[in-house]
């Protein structure tokens, strides 16, 4: 079986618990016999990020042991720069937390891969607006997909929107957590009167939400955006991702700024 490493912990004296995650059994913990002994050959293969092969043995109670860990591919590049080690501790902490144990999801695994393989390549050169999309579209794989089309209370489209947005000036649209997408201005201000929260945002933002959640890593690595709009679109993507987790999230920006 093939997996990507999310988390190791100790347990025990020798031993320690090692989240994998595989498009078989989806997030699962496994118990590693020994591995905190200085003579055993697995504790070098099972770093958090490295895709590894391994067998299983059937433990008493609940728990299962790898057995025959073997590498495949450590994703050596991304721990030579802070910049790539950050995003890595924080996607691998998004999926620790977002992804529930044993469901088995095949484009979930492979969607991780991917991106690890981009931070891999790309190291030297990468940009935070990558986590941005890997978060964006995690969570829309989740099934927080959010609704870019259309106002979601009277269906106006998105291009009705801009229009309306690009001739009146003060008709800003708004993002709506709740409904799960993008509001027209007048259904922002009813949403307003009766006392709901919106976050507002402008067409650029709702456009560059759009790139992040559809297109493809080289993509959104090659998008041009200056610091004041990849600031109002981060602060979006960070916002709905407070939402939707219900949990308390550091702000990957302000940790890469500091």
């Amino acid at each position: 079986m093939y997996g990507v490493v999310l988390s190791r912990r100790d347990f025990r004296e020798a031993d320690q618990i090692i989240t994998i995650l595989t498009a078989e059994e989806g997030k699962h913990e496994y118990i590693a016999r020994g591995v905190k002994k200085i003579v055993s050959k697995n504790t070098s293969h099972i770093e958090p990020s490295s895709l590894v092969s391994f067998g299983i043995a059937e433990g008493k109670k609940e728990w299962s042991y790898l057995t025959n860990v073997q590498p495949v591919e450590s994703f050596f590049y991304i721990l030579q720069s802070l910049s790539t080690i950050h995003m890595l501790g924080y996607s691998l902490d998004a999926m620790l937390t977002m992804l529930r144990d044993g469901e088995a999801d095949s484009e979930m695994y492979h969607f991780f891969i991917s991106f690890l393989r981009f931070l891999d390549t790309h190291a030297s050169s990468v940009r935070l607006i990558l986590l941005d999309a890997f978060l964006i579209k995690l969570f829309s794989h989740l099934g927080y997909h959010p609704s870019l089309d259309a106002c979601v209370v009277c269906e106006k489209t998105y291009t009705d929107i801009g229009k309306e947005f690009l001739s009146f000036s003060d008709k800003k649209p708004s993002f709506y957590f709740a409904g799960g997408g993008i509001l027209c201005a007048s259904c922002t201000i009813e949403k307003q009167r009766i006392g709901e929260s919106m976050y507002p945002c402008g067409i650029k933002e709702i456009n560059t939400l759009r790139l992040l959640v559809a297109s493809s890593w080289q993509d959104v690595f090659s998008f041009s955006i200056d610091e004041e709009e990849y600031r109002l679109v981060h602060k979006l993507v960070y916002e709905f991702m407070l939402y939707h987790s219900e949990r308390t999230w550091a702000d990957w920006k302000q940790i890469q700024t500091v």
